[in-house]
Formats: C-alpha cells, sequence, structure tokens
C-alpha cells in the first residue's frame, strides 16, 4: 500500500525537476481552487441578489426560501467526492467539478424564472461552496503529511489573499 501512495505522490516527469517540492504547487492550485468557490458562496451570490431580484421580480423570501434549499441540497455534493477523488484523482475530479461549476454560471446569467434560478443556485450550492471545497482541502492533505500545519498555514494566507482580490473584482465587473 505506501508503494501505491509513494507512486501517486511523485510529480509527472517533467514537474519532477522543479527546484521547490511539488506539493507547494498542488498547495496554490488548492487555494485558487478555494478562491473558486466564490459564485456557490452566500458572499458571491450576495453580490448579484440584487440584480436577479429586480430582473427576475422575485421577493426577497421567495428568494430566501431558494438559498436556504439549494445551500441543504447542495451540501449534498460533498458525498462521494471524496471516492471520486481516490478513484479519479484529484487532477480529473478538480478539472471536472471546475468545469461543470463554470457552465452553471454561465447558464445562470440567462435564468429567467426561479424554478431555473433554484436549480442553478442549487447546483452552484453543490459544486462551488460543497464538491469544490472538499477537493481543495483534500489537494493540501494528499500532499503533506509531516508538514500538514505549515501548509494549511500558507494554504489559509494565500487563499485569503485570492479572495481579497476576488470580491472587489467580482464586484467592479458587476456594477
Amino acid at each position: 500500500m505506501n508503494a501505491l501512495k509513494t507512486e501517486a505522490a511523485r510529480p509527472p516527469i517533467g514537474l519532477a525537476r522543479l527546484p521547490i517540492y511539488y506539493g507547494w504547487v498542488n498547495l496554490t492550485v488548492a487555494a485558487l481552487a478555494m478562491v473558486g468557490t466564490l459564485p456557490g458562496r452566500t458572499q458571491g451570490l450576495g453580490l448579484i441578489t440584487e440584480s436577479l431580484l429586480k430582473d427576475l421580480q422575485i421577493d426577497r423570501v421567495v428568494f430566501a426560501q431558494i438559498n436556504l434549499w439549494a445551500t441543504l441540497a447542495g451540501a449534498l455534493f460533498c458525498f462521494g467526492i471524496g471516492r471520486m477523488i481516490d478513484r479519479l484523482g484529484s487532477r480529473v475530479v478538480l478539472t471536472t467539478v471546475v468545469l461543470a461549476l463554470g457552465a452553471v454560471v454561465l447558464l445562470m446569467s440567462g435564468v429567467r424564472g426561479a424554478f431555473w434560478l433554484a436549480v442553478l443556485v442549487t447546483l452552484t450550492r453543490g459544486f462551488g461552496q460543497s464538491a469544490l471545497s472538499v477537493i481543495s482541502l483534500t489537494m493540501v492533505g494528499q500532499w503533506f503529511v509531516r508538514r500538514l500545519s505549515l501548509a494549511m498555514g500558507v494554504y489559509t494566507v494565500v487563499m485569503s489573499i485570492g479572495f481579497m482580490i476576488a470580491f472587489p473584482v467580482v464586484s467592479a465587473t458587476h456594477a
């Protein structure tokens, strides 16, 4: 079993020559992936809520109910992601989830009614806030064992800086 874990932890051939531990590259990708959860997070959704209410002529209470059920249903996306990572690898699962989240966000830009809003908000919560968060955290844990505390500290700082940049950028582009 240890031989399999050692094999899985080896970087691709070209990356083996990097002057740094390849885990730091993965940590950076993981932190950026967590920043990519923004469309599925409450603050990310909050950046477009007023426009959604106005464009779709939806009552705040209806939107709050959609958001509640979308958050609860979206949390179910956490189940099975770990098994998918174990079977397919974090690269495949990360790429698939990011592409799915991107597609959902694009579809959400053309939403025309409360039903489709509910479906798409659920999917942004599921792919964004839930699945992508699990993948991001798992990636760090896969690459760091001995220095996991240090890695999680660096991850948190990089992720925080990413969110500090993302919020005003998204807010400015939406205004």
